[in-house]
């Protein structure tokens, strides 16, 4: 992914790379508004998850708040997965056991493979500019800091698609103003819970996509920040670079390294450091617009059973 401190500078260098991909976006909508591009149909119930900017709403904990209100239902979650190691996959695999997770680049192919194996329901994990599967649903996420991505497409700004595809959602939702994180406990990376770290001298590392919404996190639950590691979203943690930065943090007189709960799976069990490391356990609530919400899980319900008793017709 583009650097942030390009786009933050306000890089208009990268203008040109930036129209292409509008054009690019634009004219693939359009092909499939028209259907000149086929579009595949499974018999499980699909709901799409995804964004128009590049990273950082939400997606992940979200699909976890979904598929935990499917409990009931036999639940696959389809994911595209990111670099060398699928962190966002391992992630739900970890917190929804009885999920079963997919993870490749054909998604068509992964929602036939899950449906052939009795899922009833597909979370399609940041799909909403993959259209090649038909979804039933289509759920949008936006960050209520900047909706729109700085108003550019990427590289300049963090748009992927355009803001006029919302018509289109089934349902929208705001990070900050109808959902937002919550952390529910820290934890070591043997699972066992830390009630506070107030006053604590922290060290952070992370590889996620807003990396300082993650440290003010952390400087609301009452710990000093001394020093920061801080990876490109999805990179894979090179452990003799972790031992480094540990050993730095010490000296600055780091109690603790905290990282988020993405990191938190890309760490082998036998990591030993000079100091502990800790992970946020975190959560999505919504706390506006429940109605809506409400609402939109009755919707998927209802769709389950009903492609259900067709199947059983035919």
């Amino acid at each position: 992914m583009w650097g942030q401190s390009y786009i933050e500078k306000g890089a208009w260098v990268f203008a040109p790379l930036s129209w292409l991909w509008g054009l690019v976006s634009y004219f693939k909508n359009v092909f499939y508004d028209l259907k000149w591009f086929s579009i595949s149909s499974v018999p499980a119930t699909v709901v799409s998850v995804g964004n128009l900017v590049a990273g950082g709403t939400g997606k992940t904990p979200f699909v976890h708040l979904l598929a935990k209100k499917f409990c009931h239902r036999k639940v696959a979650l389809l994911s595209r997965g990111y670099g060398v190691f699928a962190d966002e996959p391992a992630l739900l695999a970890r917190k929804l056991p009885e999920v079963k997770v997919y993870v490749g680049k054909d998604r068509v192919a992964l929602a036939k493979k899950a449906s052939q194996e009795g899922a009833e329901l597909l979370i399609l994990d940041d799909g909403f500019q993959y259209r090649k599967l038909f979804r039933d649903f289509d759920i949008v996420l936006l960050d209520g800091e900047d909706p729109w991505g700085k108003g550019h497409y990427l590289p300049w700004g963090y748009l992927r698609d355009s803001p006029k595809r919302l018509k289109q959602a089934d349902a929208v939702f705001v990070s900050g103003k109808d959902i937002r994180l919550i952390v529910k406990q820290i934890l070591t990376l043997n699972g066992e819970p830390v009630s506070s770290i107030e006053g604590w001298k922290a060290a952070l590392f992370s590889g996620i996509a807003k990396p300082k919404k993650f440290k003010k996190t952390v400087v609301e639950m009452g710990a000093e920040v001394v020093a920061e590691w801080i990876l490109a979203d999805h990179a894979l943690i090179d452990l003799r670079q972790l031992e480094i930065f540990a050993e730095e943090a010490v000296q600055r007189g780091a109690k603790v390294l905290v990282c988020t709960e993405k990191d938190f799976v890309k760490l082998p069990q036998n990591l030993r450091l000079k100091i502990p490391v800790l992970f946020l356990e975190v959560e999505m609530e919504i706390f506006d617009n429940k109605q809506i919400w409400e609402k939109l899980i009755a919707k998927i319900d209802q769709k389950i059973d009903n492609k259900a008793s067709l199947c059983i017709k035919k």
